[in-house]
């Protein structure tokens, strides 16, 4: 990790001496947040301290109650709001015993919703079925089924490759479904015997159990396969699971001077999986959404609109904090004049996704020109699925996510690995700037001319970023379909 060096120094010491940083609130508060803040201590107390916060977990409840405090202490007005998680899931323990051709114990973890086992486990006969494609199943035709299937997994490096690993299992678990396989036990994608979680594609209604194995224990099992010996696998799953339970987003609030009732919202997940302690993903995020609300309070800033500081929860699963604030919400959508989610990592923002609105990655280009001397800025005029910009999109609301430098974000992603030590905190505070600048510039806006899309607007975007197939890798199609996710 990068701390606060000479460097940020001087690039605040730069803003805060410009000819225009005393009559600007843009350059005060650039200069502010580059320079001494609390956002090293936050980061520490929230990761180091509290830890890994698998939504509903002790660590994530109280992880709640620190965002909170945390806003309190910065004279934020706060609150939580609760909502409604489908199903609790945590895992106590995961283990493997390979036997047959071979007997060792590899490194496992399980795949968040997977299904648990009794104390004795699961066994069956583990039998490869490559990369899982169509024609990889269709050759392993009936073999594979009462049996636990093997899936190779290529090396993640960039982040185009995260979005591919989560099409594919989706893929893969319905044609394991289909084939009334045991289980899947999926390769790990990272090197050196790291493990990772990713949410089951059905999420709460998965009915398998799912696993990861270490890149080197699942490479040694796959050689041997290949030499057409046999092994067996024994799973052992020990689970917390449960029915639907109340969660908590945070919201921290300044009031509009002039417009209160228009609102800006900029958030990042508190919640994390518990392997590592969800510092790169997405603790860093949570500090840095702090962070502004507290520099724009200790400098005595007050924006024309409302913004809205979010912590939201319950994001790896679902997706379902930010989701129920729409639902909560939706009388205010309308006056939700731009929505920011801050999700990928501590790499640097060099620009925002714009969703597919031209007009507002035009407004967005002016408010970057404020801190131009961070660039440069390049914004991507493209729609993403997969974080907490999803449901605001779905709802016809202008909505911004951070596009960063990948930095170490796919290597530590999910990982045992995503702990503090790997965040780089200069970034951090540079990021913070971009951001704050970015939603003061739509908070005192002369006047608004961005609106809130129809349903028919929001299909014909759909339809022109071809977002289908992401929003199906996720099982978010159904609930466009239907109604039940999204403008009606």
């Amino acid at each position: 990790m990068i701390k606060e060096t000479a460097a940020s120094l001087f690039l605040a010491l730069f803003f805060f001496f410009s000819s225009s940083a005393q009559n600007s609130d843009q350059q005060k508060l650039i200069a502010a947040l580059l320079g001494h803040t609390q956002i090293q201590d936050d980061l520490y107390e929230l990761c180091d301290k509290i830890g890994g916060r698998v939504t509903g977990t002790d660590a994530n409840i109280k992880s709640v109650e620190w965002g909170l405090q945390k806003f309190k202490e910065a004279g934020v007005d706060a609150r939580k709001e609760g909502f409604q998680m489908p199903a609790m899931w945590d895992e106590k323990s995961c283990t493997a015993k390979i036997t047959g051709a071979a007997n060792f114990s590899p490194k496992v973890v399980s795949n968040a919703f997977s299904i648990g086992t009794t104390a004795a486990g699961l066994e069956a006969e583990l039998i490869s079925v490559g990369h899982g494609t169509e024609e990889d199943f269709k050759k392993a035709g009936t073999t594979i089924k009462d049996k636990f299937i093997f899936i190779a997994t290529d090396e993640l490096v960039v982040l185009d490759g995260l979005f591919k690993e989560y099409s594919d299992a989706h893929d893969i678990e319905g044609r394991a479904l289909a084939a009334g396989v045991k289980g899947v036990v999926y390769m790990s994608s990272r090197p050196k015997k790291l493990l990772f979680r990713h949410l089951a594609s059905r999420g709460y209604k998965n009915t398998l159990p799912l696993v990861v194995m270490a890149r080197d224990d699942a490479s040694r099992c796959l050689r041997i396969l290949d030499k057409g010996e046999k092994l067996t696998i024994n799973l052992n799953i020990e689970l917390t699971t449960g029915g639907s339970y109340t969660s908590y987003n945070v919201i921290g609030e300044i009031k509009g001077s002039e417009n209160p009732d228009e609102i800006i919202v900029v958030g990042a997940h508190l919640d994390s999986w518990g392997m590592g302690t969800g510092a790169n993903d997405n603790g860093c995020n949570v500090t840095m959404v702090i962070d502004i609300a507290r520099q724009i309070k200790l400098l005595g800033i007050q924006p024309k609109r409302t913004i809205r500081f979010a912590l939201w929860n319950g994001e790896e699963q679902c997706i379902c904090g930010s989701w129920a604030y729409t639902q909560q919400h939706e009388k205010e959508l309308d006056k939700h004049v731009v929505t920011a989610a801050i999700d990928i990592g501590s790499g640097k923002i060099t620009g925002f996704f714009t969703g597919h609105r031209p007009e507002l990655e035009a407004e967005t280009n002016k408010a970057l020109q404020e801190v131009s001397a961070l660039g440069p800025f390049e914004n991507m005029d493209v729609s993403i699925v997969g974080t907490d910009n999803y449901d605001f999109m779905m709802q016809g609301v202008p909505n911004l996510v951070g596009l960063q430098e990948e930095a170490n974000y796919c290597s530590d992603y999910h990982c045992e690995s995503d702990t503090y030590d790997k965040v780089n905190l200069q970034n951090v505070k540079i990021n913070s700037a971009i951001t704050a600048v970015t939603l003061l510039h739509f908070a005192n806006l002369d006047k608004v001319t961005l609106k809130r899309q129809n349903r028919n607007e929001v299909q014909k975007m759909i339809e022109e970023t071809q977002l289908e197939p992401q929003m199906k890798a996720f099982e978010y199609w159904q609930g466009w379909l239907d109604g039940t996710r999204g403008r009606k």
